[in-house]
């Protein structure tokens, strides 16, 4: 009896654990937002396509954040302005990027997303 016991209370705190920790669509990264995986699930990628997204993704985020820090350590004049042209850069890599891998009928849900990314990921900076 004593055993049941334990094992109903083990599976009753797991269970309690485990709705606690469910995550929600404000816990996601921008550029993981349900309205941007709409479009992620629109472009129907195979294997291959998908490990190339993830890979130029990391990079173009990765990027994005260096952009910043090089303009910053920089200094000088016109850094806004400098960070803008940086950041258009980089999205303009993942662009062609993924445009290399993608077939034709993907560009339309790919420019979606890229679109939504780019709108994200402002808002998200000017958040901070």
């Amino acid at each position: 009896m004593y055993k049941k016991f334990t094992i109903l209370f083990s599976i009753l705190f797991s269970l309690l654990a485990w709705t606690e920790s469910e995550i929600t669509p404000e816990d996601l990264p921008p550029w993981l937002k349900p309205e941007l995986l709409v479009h992620i699930a629109a472009m129907n990628m195979n294997e291959d396509q998908n490990i190339e997204f993830r890979e130029a993704l990391k990079e173009c985020l990765v990027g994005l954040q260096r952009v910043v820090q090089r303009e910053i350590r920089k200094g000088g004049v016109n850094i806004p302005k400098r960070i803008e042209r940086g950041i258009n850069r980089q999205y303009g890599e993942f662009d062609k990027r993924m445009k290399e891998s993608l077939s034709e009928p993907q560009y339309q849900s790919w420019e979606n997303y890229l679109e939504g990314l780019k709108l994200v990921m402002a808002e998200s900076a000017r958040g901070r």
